[in-house]
């Protein structure tokens, strides 16, 4: 509690600039989860981008160190990383983790199959007789985590593109998703052919807001949150989060064997 006062102390005083030398490096885990992270992007893609910007902005380093997901939670929450750089925010992982303020806000909806979904929904019950496909370790919000216990037509898949490729075969009718990853990911992965096949319909099911994920327990837990807190306004008022979301769409990160042309969504 003394550091995280001391450091508050300092932060308020001391301008952003006048941070030449690092005085502290963190571990933070990340996932494969493009185009926001992943290892085969610029500056590990851009929401990392982000964090290690806020995280300079006041004088941090951050390590970046790519796991699956499940490995990653399990890990940070035994003490082996500071952070996890890509979380949406979910109620039910309060009580182990502190939330950063929001980095970006996305809309979360349903891809389904092409011919054999809906064409629109108004309440998850429309969908009872579909086969909805999930991704193992993903929370979502509290009424579809609460559909997804309940409905015995719930399949699970162990990554995104698995159930991209679940949807496109028929396998399962409806799949929830970022609509900007579900995106990216066909046009990265899949053939033309392929892209026919699927389709997100409307309404869109929430706004997904994403954050940086700090244990709770540790020492420098509340350090940490105010840190990168503090650097991420000090980007939002320079108007580097603009800039950052204009690199994305100009497909600033793709890795140069795996380029997707942004001027098509």
């Amino acid at each position: 509690m003394r550091l995280l006062l001391i450091a508050t102390f300092i932060l308020a005083l001391t301008p952003m600039q006048s941070f030449a030398h690092a005085w502290m490096k963190l571990r933070i885990a990340t996932t494969e989860y493009a185009p926001y992270t992943s290892t085969d992007m610029q500056h590990d893609g851009y929401i990392n981008h982000i964090i290690a910007d806020a995280f300079l902005e006041t004088g941090v380093v951050v390590e970046f160190v790519s796991l699956p997901w499940e490995e990653a939670l399990e890990a940070t929450l035994n003490g082996e990383y500071d952070a996890i750089s890509y979380g949406n925010f979910v109620r039910a992982r309060e009580a182990e983790f502190y939330h950063s303020n929001p980095i970006t806000a996305e809309s979360l909806v349903f891809y389904v199959n092409a011919e054999k979904g809906p064409e629109t929904w108004s309440e998850l019950g429309d969908l009872k007789d579909l086969k909805m496909g999930v991704t193992e370790g993903y929370l979502y919000n509290d009424e579809l985590a609460a559909y997804i216990q309940d409905n015995k037509n719930v399949v699970e898949a162990p990554t995104d593109k698995s159930n991209l490729e679940a949807l496109i075969e028929g396998s399962i009718d409806v799949f929830p998703i970022d609509e900007l990853t579900g995106w990216y990911l066909l046009q990265r992965d899949f053939n033309t052919g392929d892209r026919r096949d699927v389709m997100s319909i409307k309404p869109f099911i929430s706004t997904v807001t994403t954050h940086l994920l700090v244990p709770k327990g540790e020492g420098d837990s509340q350090l940490i949150l105010s840190l990168f807190n503090k650097g991420l306004e000090e980007l939002t008022l320079d108007g580097k989060l603009t800039r950052f979301k204009r690199l994305l769409k100009e497909g600033y990160y793709q890795h140069p064997q795996k380029k997707v042309n942004y001027d098509r969504r």
